[in-house]
């Protein structure tokens, strides 16, 4: 587990954001090869990881405006 102080959170959140949106990438192609339930599933899990993220990014920066 990362410990993320305010100087980094920004490059932190990136990192989980760049991973993120490769996961999506690579089950929305899987999904393109083959429509299955858990390729679906998997675009679906990924979403939401981004989704989660970018929830993240917004908390934080509210909290410094």
């Amino acid at each position: 587990m990362i410990t993320a102080t305010a100087d980094n959170l920004d490059t932190v959140l990136g990192m989980d954001f760049t991973t993120a949106c490769g996961e999506l990438a690579e089950a929305r192609f899987q999904q393109s090869c083959k429509d299955t339930p858990s390729h679906r599933a998997a675009v679906a899990e990924a979403r939401a990881r981004i989704d989660a993220v970018l929830d993240m990014y917004l908390d934080t920066v509210g909290r410094w405006c």
